[in-house]
């Protein structure tokens, strides 16, 4: 999904200066705060992401590592949730420290669930 003009001005008011030295996780953070409920195609969520931000490396924005419903081998990943995967590179924004319950994937493979808030591994493909 292609971001026009408008629609990048319209979900950019309020953004951080763009001179700013966040690491990956709170130039997302800030971006999607205060976005529940919209949905995001993931060339949209690293767009917003560079374009608020100039000089990120496109590829350090992967939306993915901040779903809720999936976990990425990346050690790292997995700890600031924001996004629900719909699949098909789309993405719902949920915020942050929402009463998600729900399963969580990892390649297609059911490893753990979330109960209003509170996620459990069964398989952590991260070890």
């Amino acid at each position: 999904m292609e971001l026009t003009e408008k629609d990048f001005t319209k979900r950019t008011i309020g953004m951080p200066s763009k001179g700013s030295t966040l690491g990956i996780k709170d130039k997302v953070f800030s971006i999607f705060q205060h976005m529940a409920r919209q949905m995001f195609g993931r060339q949209e969520i690293i767009d917003l992401v560079v374009n608020a931000y100039p000089g990120t490396n496109r590829g350090s924005v992967i939306p993915s590592n901040y779903c809720y419903n999936s976990v990425n081998k990346d050690l790292m990943s997995f700890k600031l949730h924001l996004f629900e995967s719909l699949g098909k590179g789309m993405y719902k924004c949920l915020g942050l420290n929402y009463p998600y319950s729900g399963p969580i994937y990892w390649k297609g493979q059911q490893v753990g669930n979330w109960i209003q808030g509170k996620y459990q591994l069964w398989n952590d493909p991260r070890n």
